[in-house]
């Protein structure tokens, strides 16, 4: 989204005193000791969903949401520990003025609304900040202003991203609706969750170039079934989704989110919701899913006589069974990522090849070829080129890594 300028109030906002969970110079919005009269964000709904991927420790990151709604409420549209802006133009802030209560009365007051339902009265996200360098800042980003990036209303939903995590030196997002960290949200008994995992592209100059979901469901804890991702990740898992993100973790042209898309739904509308999100994504050709989702997945495992035949599947029973399917099959799902049209741009896959951190250069590759061709021992190269160690060497000659450089 263009930027737009601000016009911005000094505020006397105070630092707040860090502890080992608060990344150091990082000022955040309140004092240190200060009761906090919370009455927007819920503390334990901030622990519950975000635990230890929050920024730094969730009763202060619960203080920092709090303070950005209060803000929030007034029209502000870009706070700081310093300085609070309004929009430019005002129109913005204008409209935004009373929003936070109106997203709280959403949460209280649920007569005749369905237990997942969200506000869309007004088309808008808040994008917080927490780095070393610019310190802690929460930003709105205007959809029903900036019309070029507006969503239906069926899938308007105020979406917290939270621009703070990295994995494996890579940016990691995260993304949630900012109402189920407030007071109020309902929970439901058989309560099912629905994610999506995402690996966006982008040019050297930042410009998105294309981008490829996972969806998952889980009945327990987002984050819990995240971590176990993550695991599986790093484990070496085969798996499409677990693959895409190891190969491009460490990439300084990929952004991997996460985002909690649905909660409070049932066995049997997570699966719908799921099996709708899957097919979409698979019919467009940007799915990291190995099987269809939801009861058609499940029809998909019967099939292959992974799943018993009838009855209600538990959702850990289908994912043994994904398991079973993608170690007989090693290479289903869509396909790779590098294999994509956009991989096969030339110029694009060296510099994806090349920009990551520790890794070689074309320059460095071509001159590796070179001395080994002359016959300079591996040793010496290493030396010669800066390279990490033999094996980088050994494995460029080998032609398991950098194949696509000539």
């Amino acid at each position: 989204m263009k930027k737009k300028n601000l016009a911005c109030s000094l505020v006397p906002f105070q630092p707040l005193d860090t502890n080992d969970n608060t990344p150091k110079n990082i000022e955040l919005h309140s004092r240190a000791n200060q009761k906090i009269d919370y009455r927007y964000i819920n503390p334990k709904a901030v622990e519950k969903f975000l635990g230890r991927y929050a920024p730094f420790n969730t009763k202060l990151f619960a203080t920092v949401l709090e303070e950005a709604m209060k803000n929030l409420n007034e029209g502000y549209t870009y706070t700081s520990s310093k300085v609070r802006c309004i929009s430019d133009p005002p129109e913005i802030s204008k409209k935004l003025i009373g929003i936070s209560d109106k997203l709280l009365a959403n949460n209280l007051n649920r007569k005749g609304m369905q237990p997942w339902e969200l506000y869309n009265g007004l088309d808008f996200d808040i994008v917080h900040t927490a780095t070393l360098s610019e310190g802690v800042t929460t930003d709105v980003k205007a959809y029903f202003y900036h019309t070029e990036f507006a969503r239906p209303k069926e899938e308007r939903r105020v979406v917290l991203h939270i621009i703070h995590n990295t994995f494996s030196e890579t940016q990691w997002a995260i993304h949630l609706p900012i109402q189920i960290l407030m007071k109020g949200w309902p929970s439901i008994t058989d309560d099912h969750v629905g994610y999506a995992h995402s690996i966006a592209l982008s040019d050297s100059a930042g410009k998105f170039l294309d981008e490829h979901v996972y969806i998952g469901v889980s009945k327990r804890n987002w984050l819990q079934r995240m971590a176990e991702h993550f695991t599986e990740i790093r484990s070496g898992s085969n798996k499409t989704f677990h693959r895409a993100w190891r190969q491009y973790a460490g990439n300084n042209n990929v952004i991997l989110s996460s985002e909690l898309v649905v909660c409070n739904h049932t066995y049997e509308q997570i699966m719908a919701w799921e099996e709708e999100i899957v097919d979409k994504y698979m019919a467009i050709g940007k799915s990291l899913n190995m099987i269809p989702g939801g009861f058609k997945g499940i029809k998909f495992l019967h099939k292959l006589n992974l799943l018993r035949p009838s009855g209600k599947v538990a959702l850990e029973e289908r994912e043994r069974a994904i398991e079973a399917y993608q170690y007989d099959n090693p290479r289903a799902g869509i396909p790779n990522l590098l294999i994509s049209n956009l991989w096969q741009n030339e110029d694009y896959a060296v510099k994806v090849i090349c920009s990551a951190e520790n890794r070689l250069s074309v320059d460095q590759v071509r001159l590796i070829r070179r001395l080994s061709e002359d016959g300079t021992p591996i040793d010496r190269i290493v030396s010669i080129v800066g390279a990490l160690n033999t094996r980088q060497v050994e494995r460029v000659l080998r032609g398991e890594t950098y194949s696509r450089i000539h």
